[in-house]
């Protein structure tokens, strides 16, 4: 299976005062954690110009929740939460096609009780 999980993050004004550059390199920090976590895949859309709760939302792909977990252990002890630069707004987490494994699954198993 595929979970995507969806963070919902808003930068704070801390992070607005760094210059591009540095951010750039606490973003790197973020990236290089990421491909040290077993099959943690990232995509980062910023969103402020279309969303008044957060800021940023940064997608992560994976097959493996643990390493999503280890992942987010490893971001929370960087700078960007201990400063804060950013603060957690809202998690969402889906399952790709989970409906087309569960069909797969009641096919080989019987229907399941009550449905």
């Amino acid at each position: 299976m595929t979970y995507m999980v969806m963070n919902m993050l808003q930068f704070q004004p801390a992070w607005l005062r760094l210059d591009r550059s540095e951010r750039a390199r606490v973003w790197e920090t973020v990236k290089s954690l990421a491909a040290r976590a077993e099959g943690v895949r990232l995509r980062w859309f910023d969103v402020e110009a279309f969303c008044a709760d957060f800021s940023d939302i940064l997608f992560v792909e994976t097959e493996d929740l643990s390493g999503y977990y280890m992942f987010w252990e490893a971001v929370r002890d960087t700078e960007l939460f201990s400063v804060p630069y950013v603060e957690m707004k809202q998690t969402v987490i889906g399952v790709e096609d989970g409906f087309t494994a569960y069909d797969r699954a009641v096919a080989a198993q019987g229907p399941v009780a009550g449905g």
